[in-house]
C-alpha cells in the first residue's frame, strides 16, 4: 500500500513538473522586444515557444537593407548612449559601432551657404536647448522650446542683428528637427516634461555599414537557428482570446495557437487602431486610456542612390533654413505633392545626409504633419522635390547635382503592421500623473493570478521609450516575469 501511494505521488509530481517545465508561450512580433523575450526565455529553458510575425522578415522597426557592400537602416539607426544602455553593453566589445556625430552644413534659401562658425553654434543651440528640458516643465514641448531657442539665440548674437535674423529663420529648421527626433507630427503635441532617461555617452553611435540588425544577431547568438525556427512569418494576428488559464491567438490566414502565456510586442500604433477588436475580453479602461493618450506618429527616411557621386568625401549632411517669405511661397515654387496652405512638403525635409560605407547613397529625413501624405507620394515626385531643394540651396557650390536612379524607403505610418515609428509622451498622457507607458506594460492576470497576457515593446518602457534599447529591456522584463513565475514551483 505504501509503495502504491509512493508511485501515485511520484506520477503526480512528474505530471506537475512537466506542466511547469514546458509552458507554452506565444510571442506576437519578431522585432527587438520579441526577439529579446524569446532569446531570454530560450536560454532559461523555455523551449515551447512560437513567435508570430506579420511581416515577411524578422526585425520589426529594426530594418537593415543590404545595398551593395553595406546595409542601410530604414528604421532604427543609432545606439543612443553608452551607460545603462543594453544595446551598447551587448556589442561594446565587438568593434561594430562608430561615432556618427557631425556638424551639418547650413544652407539658407536666400543666403546659400552659411559660415561654419554660425553652423557650429546653431548645432550647439539645437542640441542644448532640446537636451536640457526640465522634468517638471508643464505644457507642450513646442512652446517651451520656442522660448528657450529665442533666449539662446539672443544670448549668442545680441549685438548682431543680421545673425539674429538668420537665427529666426532657423527656428523652422529646429522645429522639424525636434519633430523628427520625437517622431511627432507637431511639437505642440509632445509633453515638455518627461521621465525619459538619457543614457550617458555618445548618442550617435552608428553601425559602420553593418546595420542595426547586428543587435538581433547578438541577441540570438548561438541559439539563432533554434529561435528563427520558431518564427512564423506572414502571420498577422487578428484576435487574442483569453480564458481562465489559456490564451488563443487567431491569425488572418486561419492559423490558431493556444498557449499558457502570450507576450504582445507590436507597436503602439497597431494598438491604437485595433484595441477594440484585437482582444477578447476587451482591455481595461485604464489600459485603453494609456493607448489613447500616448503618442505614436512617424518620421520618414528616403534613401537616394546615385549612379555617379556628385558630392565630395567631406560632405556629411546639410540642413535647409528657409527665409520666411520663401517658406510661405514654397508651394508655388514647387507645386507638386502635398502641402499645408501654401507651404510645400519639401519644407519638412529635416536634412540630407551621407551614409557610412555607402558612398553613392544619400538619406533624406522628413518629419511633421505631412508625413502620412508624403508616404503616399510617388518616388518620382519625392525625387523631384529633394533634387529641387538640393539644387535651389546648394546649386552654386554643387553645380552637377544629378538625379538618383533608385529610391529606397519604408512607409512606416501607412503600413498597417506598424502605424508609426516610435512613441512619445503627450501633454494629455502627462496630465494623468502615473506614467502611461507603465500602465501599458502591466500584464493581464488569470483568475489564479498568473500573468497570462503580457505587454512589451518600446512604448511600454517609461524611461527608455522610443528606443531599441528600451524595446529590448521590455522584452527581457516580460521574459524575466515568466522565468520568475516558474521558479516559484
Amino acid at each position: 500500500m505504501r509503495l502504491l501511494l509512493h508511485l501515485v505521488c511520484t506520477l503526480l509530481l512528474l505530471s506537475c513538473a512537466n506542466c511547469i517545465d514546458d509552458p507554452g508561450v506565444v510571442i506576437i512580433g519578431a522585432g527587438a522586444a520579441g526577439i529579446a523575450a524569446a532569446s531570454r526565455l530560450y536560454k532559461n529553458g523555455f523551449k515551447n515557444l512560437t513567435i508570430l510575425e506579420a511581416e515577411d522578415r524578422i526585425g520589426g522597426r529594426v530594418y537593415s537593407l543590404k545595398l551593395g557592400d553595406a546595409y542601410i537602416d530604414l528604421g532604427a539607426q543609432w545606439c543612443h548612449g553608452e551607460k545603462d544602455n543594453v544595446v551598447y553593453e551587448l556589442v561594446k566589445d565587438l568593434n561594430v559601432l562608430n561615432d556618427d556625430f557631425f556638424v551639418p552644413l547650413f544652407y539658407h534659401s536666400k543666403r546659400k551657404l552659411i559660415d561654419t562658425e554660425f553652423a557650429v553654434k546653431m548645432t550647439e543651440i539645437f542640441e542644448t536647448t532640446y537636451g536640457n528640458v526640465s522634468t517638471d516643465q508643464k505644457g507642450p514641448l513646442g512652446e517651451y522650446l520656442t522660448t528657450r531657442y529665442n533666449e539662446a539665440t539672443r544670448d549668442a548674437w545680441k549685438d548682431d542683428e543680421d545673425k539674429l535674423a538668420l537665427a529666426a529663420d532657423c527656428l523652422h529648421s529646429f522645429r522639424i528637427w525636434v519633430e523628427g527626433y520625437e517622431a511627432a507630427f507637431s511639437w505642440f503635441d509632445v509633453a515638455a516634461s518627461s521621465i525619459y532617461e538619457v543614457c550617458e555617452g555618445n548618442s550617435a553611435l552608428g553601425w559602420n555599414g553593418l546595420g542595426y540588425k547586428t543587435i538581433l544577431d547578438v541577441l540570438m547568438e548561438k541559439s539563432a537557428k533554434s529561435i528563427t525556427d520558431k518564427v512564423l512569418l506572414n502571420h498577422v494576428v487578428k484576435q487574442v482570446v483569453r480564458s481562465d488559464s489559456k490564451v488563443e491567438v487567431k491569425c488572418t490566414n486561419g492559423a490558431s495557437f493556444t498557449s499558457d502565456h502570450v507576450i504582445w510586442t507590436p507597436s503602439l500604433g497597431v494598438l491604437k487602431r485595433g484595441y477594440k477588436t484585437l482582444f477578447t475580453p476587451q482591455l481595461s479602461g485604464e489600459k485603453v486610456q494609456a493607448i489613447q493618450t500616448l503618442g505614436m506618429n512617424a518620421v520618414l527616411k528616403v534613401g537616394l542612390y546615385f549612379p555617379t557621386k556628385w558630392w565630395n568625401d567631406d560632405f556629411r549632411g546639410v540642413v535647409f533654413s528657409w527665409a520666411a517669405s520663401d517658406l510661405q511661397k514654397s508651394g508655388e515654387a514647387f507645386p507638386y505633392g502635398p502641402k499645408t496652405g501654401n507651404k510645400s512638403w519639401i519644407t519638412t525635409i529635416i536634412c540630407v545626409t551621407s551614409v557610412p560605407k555607402s558612398p553613392n547613397l544619400l538619406l533624406a529625413w522628413l518629419a511633421g504633419a505631412l508625413v502620412p501624405e508624403i508616404e503616399k507620394t510617388s518616388d518620382e515626385t519625392i525625387t523631384d522635390g529633394v533634387i529641387y531643394t538640393l539644387r535651389e540651396f546648394m546649386g552654386e557650390d554643387y553645380p552637377n547635382i544629378t538625379r538618383p536612379d533608385r529610391v529606397i524607403r519604408k512607409n512606416w505610418y501607412i503600413d498597417p503592421h506598424f502605424h508609426g515609428t516610435y512613441s512619445f509622451e503627450t501633454v494629455e498622457s502627462r496630465k494623468l500623473g502615473r506614467p502611461q507607458a507603465e500602465v501599458l506594460g502591466e500584464p493581464i492576470l488569470s483568475d489564479e493570478g498568473k500573468p497570462i497576457l503580457l505587454f512589451a515593446g518600446e512604448a511600454t518602457n517609461p524611461r527608455h521609450h522610443s528606443t531599441v534599447h528600451g524595446a529590448i529591456e521590455s522584452g527581457f522584463r516580460e521574459a524575466d516575469r515568466l522565468i520568475e513565475l516558474y521558479r516559484r514551483f
